[in-house]
């Protein structure tokens, strides 16, 4: 039967009442400590709820824990997270809220705990509102929640904690990755935790192989059996920069990350599910080109602590607002897997070169004000045709009618790669000198992958049956001189 409790919650320490309400085996000393440490002060009440069905850890529970010696029992504990204003009747078991309903906003999702005595925490999705620390930008979907006879919903990624005797942070990393796809896109099937575990294996791996870890190609394999098109990306020694620029390129194309990373001579695995802009920006000389020079911190859902910690890239500053955080950095990164719908064959390495020395010289020689190397930031990401177009409706005043019916009519493919380019004075203005949209199907060895490139005053449209990069120049009527913006569309705002 299930059974239903509610704590207001105005300071951390109000989080201690749950330990009289859960259960010794579902660990509520830990799961309290996590809360306090990580929860901000939006959260003002938490609903208990008792006897939940959680379909994850009956996956594990009847092909694992049902085997053992230990007693486990098959049912959780939910607890819901609340904004001001939310209240709970016991006696009518009814949600009340100042507008008669819980608006989106007010509710910030769940995490469930499974009585598994260790390592507690089970499939959870959390506002990144809510987390201490957390900013910037995150890959998030729309989840519906259904509790007491309402249908709830909240903007979150999958997390859970790794179950240690059947699951290490690499199953639970493919498993958040293929479950926020599957909520985010309806092509992609549901799959359970022990899903995970029999896809990394050509057989039934039992109760003891998962266990001792999951390396990067069985990963790979995961993603690939999810029908996925999985991308492996090494770091190469000298190659460092070209790694991160092609890390975060995805990310902005709203990619989640399976990460492998090593922490003192240990491997590990997390997602990179966001990232955030260092303030104020940083000023030339650059590295590279790119807006990788830009990012401050990665947010990270690592299943050792709650969902989006920010893990910093600079090693002697610590990008954390609050709140646990990851004890590594970035460049502890080694390799990371892109799990990419069909039909991108255009991958980002190539982009890169591309942009920086096949189109950035010719853009410098037929479009005005294109920033100098030395001061001049690229960044790239994929989005569809369908994205693009709504941006360029929301910003017809700025792109003029001409530009704008341009990418109306523009015959391109379903996924296109977006390349800007700025000065640095531009990228802190939130504007841009140029824009090229790519062809995201184009094989690597394209010599025309490219439809279209831009400025404020003049349109450049390729012929792509012609392998000498024939284009012809239109030139833009706009009603006004306002500057180009910077295409922000793949990523949610975390609200701090």
């Amino acid at each position: 039967m299930s059974e239903y409790y509610w704590v207001d919650i105005s300071q951390p320490s109000d989080f201690d009442a749950l330990t009289g309400l859960i259960d010794s085996e579902f660990a509520p000393a830990e799961v309290v400590a996590e809360l306090k440490a990580s929860i901000r002060p939006a959260v003002r009440g938490v609903l208990v709820e008792k006897g939940y069905i959680d379909k994850d850890y009956r996956s594990t529970f009847y092909k694992h824990y049902a085997k053992k010696g230990r007693d486990y029992r098959d049912d959780c504990i939910r607890l819901h997270f609340f904004a001001e204003g939310i209240g709970f009747d016991p006696a009518t078991t009814d949600l009340s809220a100042p507008s008669g309903t819980v608006n989106e906003g007010q509710y910030y999702g769940f995490i469930v705990l499974r009585p598994t005595i260790v390592a507690t925490i089970g499939r959870s999705i959390l506002s990144p509102d809510i987390r201490l620390g957390a900013r910037g930008t995150a890959i998030q979907a729309k989840h519906k929640v259904h509790l007491l006879g309402y249908t709830l919903t909240v903007w979150g990624f999958p997390s859970m904690a790794q179950h240690i005797d059947i699951s290490v942070c690499a199953h639970v990393s493919c498993w958040s990755i293929l479950r926020h796809y599957s909520e985010r896109f309806p092509q992609h099937r549901e799959l359970l935790l022990h899903d995970i575990t029999l896809m990394a294996s050509q057989f039934d791996p039992g109760g003891v192989t998962p266990g001792l870890g999951l390396d990067i190609g069985e990963a790979e394999r995961v993603f690939q059996a999810a029908e996925t098109y999985p991308l492996i990306v090494v770091k190469r020694g000298d190659e460092d920069d070209r790694f991160y620029a092609q890390m975060i390129a995805y990310l902005e194309s709203g990619f989640p990350l399976f990460i492998a990373l090593d922490i003192n001579g240990e491997g590990h695995a997390i997602v990179a599910a966001g990232y955030s802009w260092t303030n104020p920006p940083k000023a030339p000389p650059y590295l590279i080109s790119h807006a990788w020079e830009q990012i401050e911190s990665i947010l990270a859902v690592d299943d050792n602590l709650l969902p989006y910690g920010c893990i910093p890239v600079d090693p002697v500053e610590s990008a954390a607002a609050g709140g646990p955080a990851p004890p590594y950095v970035a460049m502890d990164f080694f390799a990371f897997i892109v799990a990419l719908p069909e039909k991108i064959f255009y991958p980002a390495i190539t982009v890169d070169t591309y942009t920086e020395d096949v189109l950035y010289p010719l853009l410098t020689a037929e479009l005005k004000g294109l920033p100098a190397e030395g001061v001049m930031l690229r960044r790239y990401f994929v989005t569809t045709i369908s994205r693009l177009r709504d941006f360029a409706r929301s910003r017809h005043s700025e792109l003029g009618t001409e530009l704008l019916n341009i990418l109306m009519r523009l015959n391109t493919a379903q996924f296109v790669w977006v390349v800007e380019y700025a000065s640095d004075e531009q990228w802190k203005n939130g504007h841009i000198a140029a824009r090229a949209i790519l062809d995201a199907t184009a094989s690597p060895r394209d010599p025309v992958p490219i439809w279209l490139a831009h400025d404020h005053e003049t349109a450049l449209m390729f012929d792509r049956n012609n392998p000498e990069l024939d284009f012809t120049a239109l030139k833009l009527d706009r009603a006004h001189e306002a500057p180009l913006g910077r295409m922000e569309l793949n990523l949610r705002q975390v609200r701090k």
